[in-house]
């Protein structure tokens, strides 16, 4: 690393006493790169996609008013869907480190309210599974065509976006009301 940044101080060095001499004005503009500097260059000055920064999740998440603070995100790979791979996204209340089957777990209860959404590539939410507390079915119930994600992006090795119902929806005669942003490790 140390020949790397030594060879480039060297180039620099060569490419600004090679320059012409000139007026004031001329002596101001900066010095033409050379053809192996500017790949370099070039190289360093290439945009990044900067890490999501802040909390893993937040928002808000209820059924018929009464709230769930989802505090744990996670992904998984799930089976394909439509020849289309499928991102689980587990969202939960309690910690789920070092379990082997989060998603599966989340649909039991073992980590308090939860909500497991299927996600595609492109962002196309599948499939839902939520638990919570004030549901009036007791375990996880299914949905489809309830949620959606907003902003959705997938690069860098994360996955974020914005899990959204788009206000309450009436799922089995109880309003569920979520509004979710999140950006988690990808699988």
């Amino acid at each position: 690393m140390r020949n790397v940044v030594l060879g480039l101080a060297g180039l620099t060095l060569l490419v600004a006493c090679s320059k012409a001499p000139g007026n004031a004005e001329s002596s101001a503009a900066p010095a033409p790169a050379s053809a192996s500097a500017a790949p370099a260059a070039a190289a360093a000055a290439a945009p990044t996609a900067a890490p999501v920064t802040g909390p893993p999740v937040s928002g808000s998440y209820t059924v018929d008013g009464k709230a769930a603070v989802l505090t744990q995100v996670t992904s998984a790979k799930d089976d394909p869907f439509d020849g289309q791979p499928v991102t689980d996204v587990i969202f939960t209340a309690k910690d789920q480190a070092g379990d082997a089957k989060p998603a599966v777990d989340a649909l039991f209860g073992n980590f308090g309210d939860a909500i497991v959404v299927r996600i595609e590539p492109d962002g196309t939410v599948v499939g839902a599974d939520i638990v919570h507390s004030a549901l009036k079915e007791q375990g996880s119930v299914s949905l489809s065509g309830v949620f959606s994600v907003k902003n959705y992006q997938a690069s860098g090795g994360q996955i974020s976006g914005e899990l959204t119902t788009g206000g309450p929806n009436d799922v089995f005669g109880q309003k569920v009301d979520v509004d979710l942003t999140f950006h988690v490790k990808a699988p």
